[in-house]
């Protein structure tokens, strides 16, 4: 049984301590964030665990919040999630046994490590007994077809509302592993298109993109570093920077504006949404951030390092996270400085 979990700030710390009970006992488990206890929105999280639990890609899902109410508001927005709400164990109980509940919610600031753990294990353990409660699921499932009739419009928001979350938490996970300096640079490749479910190149989207790189300039911003956006071969993978960037570190300038035949969808806008964008040759970056696979390690700073983070895709597209490191030289007598950044 693979079970997803997430929170926001509010239930960072209960959802850790959930995490141990799930590593000791052996559960298939992903985390999909936070990642820290900065301030974050729960509707984010509700719903990437609603999705994932609702596609059947996980059995089950834990999402906690500061009370547990509006993070299971949330995910009982998304067709066949049934979120319950638990501050006790008979309720836990009674969730999985006549609701079928395949998402709990906890609330870190009514409820206790030790209780919470005890509602956890009791809801994990606890099987649907069917019978008469099937019949008043089928009426609840009955209703919500009645009034899930969106327009495409519709799915296709919550679509990019899923990419934008998966994309912050990506950037924002990669940021925390990566200890960057101010002005420092991480590279970015991005196939829009492998994003969207299609082959790389096929079907560029700028609306993908611009939805991207709304979360990476805002975590850059954040952060003061420097992106640099790479764009695809048939504009030699050259790159988009800040034109403080490229002096900054004396870039080689280059004569290319790149679009979404030629640089890629979200190179393109990179050259809107950048202060004064140039396009430089190439350039070696202190973290790496892959979409899609396409191939950001020439211009990576030497040693690059993978990351895994929990994290694994944006949309339909492989992520790929690195930071980098000195290298190590010397014989067998040398020592090194573990604290030394690239």
């Amino acid at each position: 049984m693979r079970i997803a979990i997430a929170s926001d700030h509010g239930g960072f710390k209960l959802k850790e301590q959930l995490k141990k009970y799930l590593q000791e006992q052996q559960f298939d488990y992903q985390d999909f964030g936070t990642l820290t206890e900065d301030s974050v929105d729960y509707p984010d999280y509700g719903l990437v665990v609603a999705q994932k639990v609702s596609s059947g890609e996980f059995a089950k899902g834990i999402i906690i919040c500061g009370t547990g109410i509006g993070i299971s508001i949330a995910a009982n927005k998304v067709p066949g999630i049934r979120a319950a709400l638990c501050n006790d164990s008979f309720s836990a109980r009674a969730s999985r046994e006549h609701n079928d509940a395949n998402i709990l919610a906890l609330g870190e600031r009514v409820t206790g490590v030790s209780l919470a753990l005890n509602i956890v294990e009791t809801w994990l353990k606890t099987e649907f007994e069917g019978g008469r409660h099937q019949r008043r699921l089928e009426k609840i499932s009955a209703i919500e077809s009645q009034y899930n009739c969106c327009e495409q419009g519709e799915a296709d928001a919550v679509s990019l509302a899923q990419i934008a979350l998966a994309a912050r938490q990506g950037i924002g996970g990669l940021l925390e592993r990566a200890g960057l300096e101010k002005d420092q640079i991480i590279v970015v490749g991005c196939s829009t298109s492998e994003v969207a479910g299609a082959r790389i190149g096929s079907q560029g989207s700028i609306a993908i993109a611009q939805v991207i790189m709304k979360e990476f300039l805002e975590a850059a911003g954040r952060q003061k570093i420097y992106l640099a956006i790479q764009g695809c071969e048939h504009i030699n993978r050259a790159l988009v920077v800040e034109k403080s960037c490229a002096l900054q570190y004396g870039l080689e300038l280059v004569n290319v504006m790149p679009h979404q035949r030629a640089g890629g969808a979200l190179a393109e806008t990179a050259m809107k949404e950048f202060a004064q964008p140039v396009a430089v040759e190439k350039i070696q970056g202190h973290a790496g951030l892959d979409i899609g696979d396409t191939l950001i390690g020439m211009h990576l700073k030497p040693v690059v390092v993978p990351v895994r983070l929990p994290i694994s895709k944006i949309g339909q597209a492989h992520v790929t996270f690195a930071i980098t490191r000195p290298k190590l030289i010397g014989g067998e007598r040398a020592k090194y400085w573990d604290k030394l950044k690239a």
